[in-house]
């Protein structure tokens, strides 16, 4: 789907409360605005990887995040990693979900920051983790996010 048309699907969303909706349409465009400073720092970021072989979930997923945390700037850390890292795994799976925030760190790294204390042991070898594979799906198929099981 077009950036333009999946905007406009956004727009008119009616059971998505407005100031949500607007912020989203903020991320969106400001990622696609910065898309090539985005892509330059994954692609740093990243080990063993390219991001145009990454599935597209997970590539969008990490632009995104990028975008919102060290663009935007208005969201803590923190609250962008655990976000991208829960959305990888309702969307994708466990191993998506440590990659995404393996390379997240290492964005916010790479930019001269320091994780906050409690984050400083969790950062990881990407070269031993991998997303999922994309999985292949009928073009007129929907994905619908599946509730996180309760244990």
């Amino acid at each position: 789907m077009p950036p333009e048309q999946a905007l406009e699907r956004l727009h008119n969303l009616e059971d998505v409360p407005e100031k949500a909706r607007a912020y989203a349409l903020t991320l969106v465009k400001a990622t696609l605005e910065h898309m090539e400073d985005i892509d330059q720092r994954l692609t740093q970021a990243l080990e063993h990887w390219k991001l145009s072989r990454l599935p597209t979930v997970v590539r969008h997923i990490l632009r995104m995040s990028v975008c919102e945390m060290i663009i935007m700037e208005e969201t803590p850390f923190q609250v962008v990693v655990n976000e991208a890292v829960e959305t990888s795994r309702q969307y994708m799976d466990d191993d998506s979900a440590k990659f995404v925030n393996g390379v997240l760190e290492r964005c916010w790294l790479n930019d001269g920051r320091e994780l906050p204390e409690n984050r400083k042991a969790s950062l990881q070898d990407l070269s031993e983790l991998a997303p999922a594979k994309e999985l292949e799906l009928p073009a007129d198929a929907t994905i619908e996010p599946t509730e996180p099981e309760t244990e």
